[in-house]
């Protein structure tokens, strides 16, 4: 049994947008820089999708002024199924040659890639498509699966081929499951931060089992560690006491944890991209703490 978490459809994307503070047409994110900080010279931070045959493309965003310089990498891996299918594009655009983002939209990585590009850090917003399209990235498959590995260490890559610069995995829900399987077994990262993290594995096909193996790659991680949550997250399978405990077992000798409190849910589902579970209303202080993270750990 697949469990999913985190809204996918734009039209729930549309309720965010007085909280995010983001401007979105069609599917695409108009994205706007932090002025609060010095931009300096270099190369400005960029966004960019990617796939699992890891095409990147460069989806058209919009800047009310230029970004920051870049001084970091983020790696977003979204929850509930992973997808965001940038392969299927308009009726216009069938083949989505700009790899516009047509799924996940309102998920918290992703409607706050505007908040990480004002921060100076390159966006990479990973894709489970084509891959795994047809049934999205199970959470037994984020955890065992070979292909999924090999995708994740191909962003990875990709990412440090393109900036040069320190990469983090950044996880939310069930993306977390596939961060802490990257950061306790795979080469090439600075960090991870897991948001929102699924600790929880009953209602998956092996959930003894899977537990186990995520246990595993917690006790690998060696790398600079941020858990991050919801003091009110009521979703079932990340609950603020897991979380702590989640957090509590990572043996890497450089992590934090931050607690979030406030928003506005405006989600029926307590696992929704806008409740609390997904930082509704207090997005800039949840990306402020993930960039104040990075930042601490050049």
């Amino acid at each position: 049994m697949h469990w999913s978490l985190e809204g996918r459809k734009l039209g729930r994307t549309l309720i965010a947008l007085a909280s995010a503070g983001a401007v979105m047409l069609g599917a695409t994110v108009a994205l706007a820089d932090d002025d609060d900080h010095d931009r300096g010279s270099g190369p400005r931070a960029e966004a960019v999708t990617i796939d699992t045959n890891l095409v990147v493309y460069t989806p058209p965003v919009r800047l009310k002024s230029p970004a920051r310089r870049a001084t970091a990498t983020v790696i977003l891996l979204t929850g509930s199924d992973g997808l965001l299918d940038l392969s299927a594009g308009p009726p216009a655009d069938p083949q989505n040659e700009e790899g516009t983002i047509t799924e996940s939209t309102g998920n918290f990585l992703i409607r706050s890639a505007d908040l990480f590009l004002g921060k100076g850090l390159n966006v990479m917003m990973a894709d489970g498509c084509p891959g795994f399209c047809t049934t999205g990235i199970l959470l037994g498959q984020r955890l065992q699966n070979d292909s999924h590995e090999s995708n994740l260490q191909g962003f990875i890559n990709a990412a440090t081929a393109r900036w040069g610069k320190p990469v983090w995995i950044v996880g939310t829900s069930n993306g977390s499951v596939s961060a802490v399987r990257a950061a306790g077994a795979l080469t090439g990262i600075k960090g991870v931060i897991l948001t929102s993290s699924r600790t929880d594995f009953s209602g998956t096909s092996n959930p003894a089992g899977n537990l186990a193996i995520f246990n595993d790659f917690v006790a690998n991680i060696n790398v600079p560690a941020l858990v991050m949550w919801h003091k009110h997250d009521a979703c079932g399978v990340s609950t603020p006491a897991n979380s702590l405990a989640l957090f509590n077992a990572i043996p890497s000798t450089n992590k934090q944890s931050r607690v979030i409190d406030g928003g506005h849910s405006v989600a029926t589902d307590n696992c929704g991209a806008f409740s609390e579970h997904g930082y509704a209303g207090v997005e800039k202080e949840a990306v402020d703490k993930i960039a104040d993270f990075i930042k601490d750990n050049p």
